[in-house]
């Protein structure tokens, strides 16, 4: 009868050991669901992030490379004014230099 009695001892111990090994597998697996659940989310929002700085960097840049372009065209301009005049006062200056001859 003892014998019983130990064998059934061990037997419900077995049980009970798969049993508490069972849960810690499901709970390690709900962790680890979770945490993988939370680091896609992480991602997911950083992705977000960046998506948004390099939208707001082209943005600035198309911006400075607009102002950029307007300048160069004004000092084009001014400097297209500016080589006017001097021809201009060049030519004035051979028509006084021909009248003098």
């Amino acid at each position: 009868m003892k014998k019983w009695i130990g064998v059934s001892c061990i037997a419900i111990g077995l049980v009970a050991v798969s049993a508490c090994n069972r849960r810690d597998e499901d709970r390690a697996r709900s962790e680890s669901h979770e945490a993988q659940e939370k680091a896609r989310r992480q991602l997911d929002e950083a992705s977000r992030k960046l998506k948004e700085g390099l939208k707001r960097a082209d943005e600035q840049t198309r911006e400075d490379l607009y102002k950029a372009r307007d300048q160069v065209r004004h000092a084009l301009t001014e400097s297209e004014k500016d080589a006017e005049k001097a021809r201009d006062k060049l030519r004035d200056g051979d028509k006084k230099d021909d009248g003098r001859q």
